[in-house]
């Protein structure tokens, strides 16, 4: 073998590891990095010197995986609402034998869990999010459009068709997402002081209400 082909093995691999496997775990760790400093120090109180540090790894490696911060930030966000997302489906396959609202309950109760769980990923998502969205939203608007996706998909599978040819079923999911994130927001903005029932029941109030609005029917007091 010659030098040259020996120097190319030796860069590839080394202790078995290859360089797209040493990279990819490099990426990892600013990613784990920035979950930890964006979701407590905030997204403008963190410098990449930082997340080097947390990283234990060089500004070179950062700049390897990551054009600036935002884009770190971006991912950091996108894994947060794709774990959510998971989280809030396997929540609701697993009450698939239930009607509309108690699979709408399942999902909320769900998605709060998660929030709470843990206090980065909340921050990251009521706190930090909006703020970074007003200067960089490009970076994390198809996140956000994703996630009203998938809301009207639920919508057009639980609630009735709309008998008013005016409503559309994307708006009325941005509705719900929106009003969700404000109430959501309050309880982390107050540390999860009130209890989970609370804010669940509130958060159900207004889906059934739009199922209520959508099925032109009171909703029953009972879920089941």
């Amino acid at each position: 073998m010659s030098e040259e082909m020996a120097e190319i093995k030796k860069r590839r691999s080394f202790r078995g590891v290859s360089a797209e496997q040493r990279q990819a775990e490099r990426h990892r760790k600013f990613v784990d990095a920035g979950l930890q400093l964006f979701g407590t120090h905030g997204f403008y109180n963190t410098k990449v010197r930082e997340l080097c540090a947390e990283a234990h790894l060089t500004e070179r490696y950062f700049y390897e995986s990551f054009k600036s911060l935002e884009e770190l930030f971006a991912e950091v966000y996108r894994e947060a609402v794709e774990g959510m997302q998971q989280h809030i489906l396997m929540a609701i396959m697993g009450q698939s034998h239930q009607g509309s609202l108690a699979l709408i309950r399942a999902g909320l109760e769900a998605f709060l869990k998660f929030v709470r769980q843990d206090p980065r990923v909340a921050r990251i998502l009521f706190i930090e999010v909006p703020q970074v969205r007003m200067e960089h939203g490009s970076l994390i608007e198809e996140t956000m459009n994703g996630f009203d996706r998938m809301l009207t998909q639920f919508g057009n599978t639980l609630f009735p068709p709309p008998k008013n040819p005016l409503i559309q079923m994307d708006l009325i999911a941005a509705g719900l997402n929106g009003s969700n994130a404000h109430i959501v927001a309050r309880w982390v903005y107050g540390g999860f002081q009130q209890p989970l029932e609370v804010i669940l029941e509130n958060c159900f109030a207004v889906f059934a209400g739009v199922a209520d609005y959508l099925s032109g029917e009171k909703v029953a007091n009972s879920v089941s």
